[in-house]
């Protein structure tokens, strides 16, 4: 009898730790502006510490061409900054992060966005600046949460169809820098007309 409350005593414990694991893996999900407020970590210092309150990495200015495994392990990541880098290609280990909130790809060799940028429901600002893209996915429109857009610099002159959708949140727009005329910049205000678009002086650029 000793033996058998034993092994349910044990057997309980078992699934209450296992519950208590799963839930600490979980994000806490922070406000916008309180993750303002939360320490920016180097890779050194985030390596020190539990991987599960690793919040926010700032890889920015470390000539890297991939994304380093090891930060695979910060699950509840949700500021990330890998600019001034030299991809060449946007790091597919970025969609590890479900709980991005901020993502800073900006002053790299990208050319392209992937479509898996959808599924960063919860990014709030992207900022692909000075990069080498030139159009971005449909699923851009699946960016519910999405308030800043920057991509200054580029080659993005037109947007998909579906960035009509986000016409409720996203509130701001830099698109300085783009050779663009009139026709380009009427269309976009057309499709977001509550956002505030910044753009450099239009050209005649024979469109």
């Amino acid at each position: 009898m000793i033996n058998k409350k034993l092994y349910w005593y044990f057997l309980n414990m078992v699934v209450f730790l296992l519950i208590l694991n799963s839930t600490k893996v979980l994000a806490q999900m922070f406000d916008y502006k309180a993750l303002d407020t939360i320490p920016e970590l180097t890779l050194e210092q985030a390596l020190k510490k539990d991987p599960l309150t690793v919040y926010k990495l700032n890889l920015k200015k470390q000539k890297l061409t991939d994304l380093p495994e090891e930060i695979a392990q910060f699950k509840n990541l949700q500021s990330l900054n890998i600019s001034k880098n030299k991809f060449s290609h946007f790091p597919m280990l970025i969609f590890k992060f479900p709980y991005l909130q901020k993502l800073d790809v900006s002053d790299n060799k990208i050319t392209t966005i992937p479509a898996e940028i959808g599924t960063l429901v919860h990014l709030k600002k992207f900022s692909a600046y000075e990069t080498e893209i030139s159009t971005l996915p449909p699923e851009i429109g699946k960016l519910k949460e999405l308030s800043v857009l920057d991509i200054w610099g580029t080659n993005v002159a037109s947007f998909p169809d579906e960035i009509e959708q986000l016409k409720e949140t996203l509130k701001e727009i830099d698109m300085r820098v783009i050779m663009m005329s009139n026709a380009e910049h009427q269309k976009i205000k057309d499709l977001l007309p509550l956002t505030k678009i910044h753009f450099s002086k239009s050209c005649n650029c024979g469109f």
